[in-house]
């Protein structure tokens, strides 16, 4: 396993959309540190690095968390010639559009695509493809990992992360457990995905051969105060209403201070909010 090490704090682009930036701050930054320190200190010194004459796919990319990690993660030099951005949700897409107009990467192309039948994208196109902790939300994640596999050219390199410990889940439960210890706890989406050896499982089974794939931990430590109040104010909002069902109104009126005092004795217990990772890299 990593060892539980504070990444650097990344600087957001400055062409990152207003969307982008709040959807960022409210996961703490550590979808785009994790993916970064993956981009420099593992892509970068293996036998497959990213440069000027890759082609990339970022599926399932949101608001271009992906893009910003090349950017904030390679020098200028070094950067894809092309790029795709691929979402489901419209609104992802028009945000990921909207913020990369002017960036720095050569050509960018953002489409609205289903990351589980990519019809439109030829056999054997990208020499990279990134899935960052998107692999749990597909209703067919072995259809994702197929599609992926079809994608790259021989010997490209796909590069998936997902949680093996997403710090608001424990946090919202814990503040679920201080009001309502009766009701059942808020569901983690794909649970299974956060045990050892499932990630794993699924890419061998749907293209990928299993001594041309490679799991490595990782751990990020939350500890900027601003990223600190962005993820509570992801944890008290409507993102986490399923937590308050049941409740009365006046058990909702005590979510936010439960909220807080969870994320206080999680901070005290590992001296952040603690985020732990698998990053699997794959070769076709």
């Amino acid at each position: 396993m990593a060892s539980p090490i504070q990444h650097p704090q990344l600087p957001l682009p400055g062409y990152f959309s207003k969307f982008a930036s709040f959807y960022i701050r409210q996961t703490g930054h550590s979808t785009l540190n994790i993916l970064s320190d993956v981009i420099s200190n593992d892509v970068q010194w293996s036998s497959h690095p990213i440069g000027p004459d890759s082609v990339i796919h970022d599926t399932a990319a949101g608001p271009a968390v992906g893009a910003a990690a090349l950017v904030t993660s390679l020098p200028k030099d070094q950067l894809p010639k092309e790029l795709l951005v691929s979402d489901i949700v419209p609104m992802m897409v028009s945000a990921a559009r909207e913020s990369l107009t002017s960036s720095p990467l050569p050509y960018v192309e953002c489409k609205e695509l289903d990351s589980q039948a990519l019809t439109s994208v030829p056999d054997n196109y990208f020499t990279h493809s990134i899935n960052n902790f998107s692999i749990f939300t597909f209703t067919n994640p072995g259809d994702a990992i197929q599609e992926t596999y079809r994608t790259l050219r021989p010997a490209g390199l796909a590069i998936i992360t997902c949680w093996r410990r997403f710090a608001p889940m424990y946090i919202v439960h814990a503040a679920q457990q201080k009001i309502r210890p009766d009701l059942p706890l808020m569901p983690t989406p794909s649970p299974e995905f956060y045990e050892e050896g499932v990630l794993q499982k699924v890419v061998e089974e749907h293209g990928f051969a299993k001594d041309k794939v490679t799991v490595v931990e990782k751990t990020f430590l939350v500890t900027e105060a601003e990223d600190i109040a962005g993820l509570t104010t992801l944890m008290s909002g409507d993102m986490m209403a399923k937590a308050r069902e049941g409740y009365t109104e006046e058990q909702k009126s005590q979510w936010g201070e439960s909220v807080q005092q969870s994320v206080k004795e999680e901070i005290e217990r590992f001296g952040g909010i603690r985020f732990d990772a698998y990053i699997l890299f794959a070769i076709k």
